[in-house]
């Protein structure tokens, strides 16, 4: 969603003129949920969908072990494989959030080999994306 089409907050305290103050962008959570409730309503036949929880905050010892059992920073966070095997990869941002130096070279890593990989920086983005790429049969709303 643009800025300027984000919903506004109207006060009822402030004058009858007011053009209201814009709502904070959804927490970068809340949209993993809502994607996640619309791959599994609306992921196509013979499609595969899941969330790759690699970003969350994590105490020292559990970063650890994950690091020893070989996670790697900037995986994105949904991986998506279709009905022949290509696999598609989906990054979440919560607005101009800037990508990590690992998630931009993941990225590329993946144009490089021709594997569809993409940022979305809001629900209906990344419902757009996975349209188009094949993954979603249907239009879903938050």
């Amino acid at each position: 969603m643009r800025q300027h089409d984000q919903w506004r907050q109207l006060s009822l305290l402030k004058g009858k003129r007011q053009k209201g103050e814009l709502l904070p962008l959804a927490r970068e959570f809340k949209t993993h949920v809502a994607l996640a409730k619309a791959l599994a309503v609306g992921l196509n036949p013979g499609w595969l969908a899941n969330h790759f929880p690699a970003g969350e905050l994590r105490d020292k010892a559990t970063a650890g072990k994950l690091k020893a059992m070989g996670l790697k920073p900037g995986w994105p966070d949904f991986v998506l494989i279709d009905p022949v095997g290509t696999h598609y990869w989906l990054e979440l941002k919560r607005g101009k959030a800037p990508l990590s130096e690992a998630q931009a070279a993941f990225g590329e890593a993946m144009l490089k080999r021709l594997v569809p990989w993409a940022v979305a920086r809001s629900f209906d983005e990344a419902v757009t994306i996975l349209t188009g790429w094949g993954a979603l049969r249907l239009q879903v709303t938050a």
